[in-house]
């Protein structure tokens, strides 16, 4: 019978991954529904809980035609490193980039509670170790990168496949540069107004440290100038625009430091 796919955001309550002890009529059942389902849908593999069973139980249509038949599989040799791009119909239309093993061996029993054992590389290792998570309550998505689950939401919020890796982003890691130039200016306006209630030693110590923390700040601007065109130069679709708002953060930025070292010099 075909059953209806679960998709992105339901979420069963259920047992995951329930081991098969009972190899009969009901096993047999969601079997053939897995095997209906993925005909049906034009898809390749299914695993039970993605028709709403907690059965360890996954099925894969081979390249033969013919239907491979997976109870409660257990991965016990892995080899090699793969980073293949999948999708999956518990998120239509959406892929993403994971960290596989390209080649496993599993043991794992066939409908008749027989053990048996397969070796499996490619196309397949990744088929099964994409449907084993599912079994474990879990999907492609804890398989990807920190960068990559960030771009894998940002393709959820907005439903959308179209976002890349080179697409512009709306945060840079050179922000944490301008942060540290926005507390250091801070520190040193504090400095300022703390002059006025130190005595005249205090006072020409704290225009020691002024002066210091000037030429620091000037310093991490111009790193931030440099780096953020190199961060810039990463996303091929970051648009000329970036490199005027380096300019003028940079200026921007540059004019609070030489203020604040006038005022420094000046009052201090």
């Amino acid at each position: 019978m075909i059953k209806e796919i679960i998709t992105y955001p339901t979420v069963e309550s259920l047992e995951f991954g329930g081991v098969v002890r009972h190899f009969d009529e009901t096993l047999l059942e969601t079997i053939q529904d897995l095997k209906d389902t993925i005909v049906a849908n034009n898809i390749e593999s299914l695993s039970a809980f993605q028709i709403g069973s907690p059965l360890a139980v996954f099925v894969i249509l081979q390249d033969n035609g013919e239907f491979l038949e997976i109870i409660n599989p257990v991965i016990i040799t892995r080899e090699g490193v793969v980073h293949p791009t999948e999708t999956t119909a518990y998120f239509p239309g959406l892929s993403a980039t994971t960290k596989r093993y390209e080649k496993i061996k599993i043991t794992y029993e066939d409908a008749t509670g027989k053990q048996q054992f397969l070796d499996a590389e490619g196309k397949l290792a990744i088929q099964i170790q994409r449907k084993s998570d599912y079994l474990l309550g879990a999907n492609f998505r804890i398989r990807m990168s920190k960068e990559e689950q960030q771009l894998f939401d940002a393709k959820l919020e907005y439903g959308t496949d179209a976002f890349k890796n080179n697409d512009c982003p709306t945060t840079f890691k050179r922000d944490s540069i301008l942060r540290v130039i926005k507390y250091g200016l801070y520190a040193g306006i504090i400095g300022i107004i703390l002059s006025f209630f130190l005595s005249a030693s205090n006072v020409a110590v704290l225009k020691t440290y002024e002066e210091y923390l000037s030429m620091t700040l000037l310093g991490l601007l111009v790193i931030y100038f440099f780096y953020a065109q190199y961060e810039g130069r990463q996303y091929t679709n970051c648009s000329s625009c970036q490199l005027g708002n380096i300019v003028g953060t940079a200026t921007i930025q540059g004019s609070k430091i030489l203020l604040l070292f006038l005022a420094s010099y000046f009052i201090l």
